[in-house]
């Protein structure tokens, strides 16, 4: 069970990033001044967005089915033969995919929140553009995180499609020995507590990145009360 669940694992791990990658690609490029570009991502968010990830996973697996193995392509996937390698890689492009969409919105969203006010206040103080996108993505994350991690919990949920094929991950541990041993309770019961369990890791851990977030901003307020200047008649 251990080597289907670190399979699963990876396949999120590695579609997970992938996706985030390509969001952030298609927001930057949907905001960006050449209108090609904007016309290119947001066509690409649409197109993401609207097709069913199931239907991408099913694409991908049916047209590199009958791809032979490369040599060439690293092998990170735990329990999955090295034959079926390609479809891996297949599946696992499709996952981020079916996901970049929203990511590009989450990020849109988020960028958004900052106000047009804040975004033309970090021009004119005269920042370097590193450091102006690092102290904007800052200000953004803290919105951006929540619909975040809550769309790569469902990203880990998806990666069960890859037992549409012969790629290992968890569902297919469930499927399989449900299949063998008719024992499907067990199976079922063993692997939901799994899947929420690696959810519940998720959330705890980009719970824990957005209160890092928000401390020093609620730091700065505080001290910035304590040295306001106390209004006329006050002690």
């Amino acid at each position: 069970m251990l080597a289907y669940v670190a399979a699963t694992c990876v396949l999120w791990a590695l579609s997970g990033v992938l996706a985030v990658s390509t969001g952030f690609a298609l927001a930057a490029g949907a905001g960006g001044t050449s209108r090609a570009w904007r016309w290119l991502s947001n066509g690409g968010i649409t197109l993401t967005r609207g097709l069913p990830t199931s239907l991408l996973v099913v694409a991908a697996g049916v047209i590199s089915i009958r791809i032979p193995p490369q040599s060439w392509l690293p092998d990170p996937f735990p329990a999955t033969p090295s034959a079926s390698g390609p479809v891996a890689w297949a599946v696992l492009l499709a996952l981020a995919l079916g996901s970049a969409g929203h990511f590009a919105v989450i990020f849109q969203t988020a960028y958004t929140a900052l106000g047009r006010a804040r975004v033309e206040q970090s021009i004119v103080l005269g920042a370097p553009p590193l450091r102006r996108l690092s102290l904007l993505s800052r200000e953004a994350a803290t919105a951006a995180i929540p619909p975040t991690a809550a769309r790569l919990v469902h990203h880990l949920h998806n990666t069960a499609f890859a037992a549409l094929f012969p790629v290992a991950d968890l569902f297919g541990w469930i499927e399989n020995g449900a299949n063998e041993t008719f024992n499907i309770t067990r199976f079922v019961v063993a692997g939901g507590a799994v899947y929420v369990a690696l959810s519940g890791l998720i959330w705890a851990g980009f719970k824990a990145i957005e209160l890092r977030l928000r401390l020093p901003r609620a730091n700065a307020k505080a001290r910035g009360r304590r040295l306001a200047p106390a209004p006329d008649g006050a002690p």
